[in-house]
């Protein structure tokens, strides 16, 4: 029996840990909250990203952080809960690279938390215009890279 199983088996403390944000995959993420009771930061640390096993990207804000605790076991996994943009209402042009998503939209259903090591970071930059029907309740996605990694180059950075 793996010791991953055997953690599980042996139960789980009913107290959970909870905090404001929490470092992984190189990134700092915060929760929503936190970020509302800073307006004057200059930086945004919510927006969250995982692909899904349908073969869709989900993306949304991290609301809550846990670390969930095992008995007799060090292990503390670490799981996020989100809000979850409706991945059906996703906008792509592929030959720019842009992805856009509805921020007014929910996701329809009850899977709300990946493990914090699922979670690559993005953030949300909304149209400027939201009084034009077309670009009202969207924004793009903008995916972060992670602390001290540079994204490799690639032939289309040498073509002009």
């Amino acid at each position: 029996m793996s010791e991953e199983l055997r953690q599980v088996a042996g139960g789980y403390d009913v107290r959970v840990q909870s905090f404001t944000g929490y470092d992984v995959n190189g990134y700092r993420f915060h929760t929503t909250r936190y970020e509302q009771t800073r307006p004057k930061r200059k930086t945004t640390n919510s927006g969250v990203c995982t692909p899904g096993t349908d073969g869709l990207d989900y993306h949304g804000r991290v609301e809550e952080i846990y670390e969930l605790s095992f008995h007799g076991h060090k292990h503390k996994p670490v799981v996020f809960k989100c809000h979850w943009f409706n991945p059906r209402e996703t906008r792509r042009t592929p030959h720019l690279g842009l992805v856009e998503i509805r921020e007014d939209s929910v996701y329809p259903g009850k899977d709300v938390y990946i493990m914090a090591q699922q979670a690559v970071q993005v953030y949300y930059t909304r149209y400027a215009n939201q009084d034009k029907a077309d670009l009202k309740g969207w924004a793009i996605v903008h995916q972060v890279s992670p602390h001290g990694k540079l994204p490799a180059p690639n032939d289309d950075d040498y073509n002009f």
